[in-house]
């Protein structure tokens, strides 16, 4: 009897050379670089590190690692942190950085179908990818990343926010421009088998932009999204979960 076909994976694809934001080059340049961004990155940061905690012999799974924004920052504290991505151009970027930490290792893999064992890693993380995908995909991927983390092992995800400085969110998710969830939203995909201990929102809307001119005031500020109910308020919201 002929096995049915396998369902394609849902991929959004970055690689060098692809036209607009696709380019896996110019993604840290677009992103990561300059004032305003640097100061952006700093305050999410600092979010998903409260939740993530000490790393010291702790084995690490970033899933849709890209260039590597968390997994390039997790290595050196790690016993040891892996990196997984799609794109190999993401991957190869991602490499560069992390040359030399003997702590380190990255696979091409589909957040779907992780090439890990069950319950390998104690910290599982997703940082900037959830919401590139539909509601099932993000479900799919959710599942995976529960099932290779260890009992009592800790996850953090990072969701677009549809609450976003309340009418500025639901005109983005109204009008296509982005894909933020509601909180009921976020649970679902989660599903069951774990526990959510925290939520820690980062970047208020708008008042970043103004904020990153002068970070000795602004950062303090911007440090209410960690904490409700100003989290509900900010872009990104980070979930930290206890494998049951």
């Amino acid at each position: 009897m002929n096995e049915a076909p396998s369902r394609k994976p849902e991929v959004v694809e970055y690689r060098i050379g692809r036209q607009g934001l696709g380019d896996a080059a110019a993604y840290d340049a677009l992103r990561y670089t300059g004032p305003a961004q640097e100061y952006k990155q700093a305050v999410m940061a600092g979010a998903y590190r409260r939740l993530i905690g000490p790393l010291a012999g702790r084995r690490v799974l970033d899933v849709g690692c890209g260039t590597g924004r968390g997994v390039v920052e997790f290595i050196p504290e790690a016993q040891f942190a892996v990196g997984c991505d799609a794109s190999l151009d993401m991957l190869a970027l991602a490499v560069t950085k992390a040359r030399g930490q003997r702590a380190g290792a990255f696979a091409a893999a589909y957040a779907q179908d992780l090439p890990f064992a069950d319950g390998e890693f104690d910290v599982v993380t997703s940082l900037n990818f959830l919401h590139l995908f539909s509601l099932e995909t993000q479900r799919r991927m959710i599942s995976e990343m529960k099932r290779v983390a260890k009992p009592g092992g800790t996850l953090v995800l990072e969701f677009d926010n549809a609450l976003q400085g309340l009418a500025i969110g639901l005109y983005k998710r109204w009008s296509g421009r982005e894909q933020g969830l509601f909180p009921s939203e976020i649970r679902r995909v989660i599903g069951g088998d774990c526990r959510i201990v925290r939520v820690c929102g980062a970047v208020f809307p708008v008042l970043w932009r103004l904020f990153y001119r002068a970070p000795r005031w602004g950062r303090p500020i911007e440090k209410l999204a960690y904490v409700p109910p100003f989290n509900r308020l900010a872009h990104r919201v980070y979930y930290q979960l206890l494998k049951t």
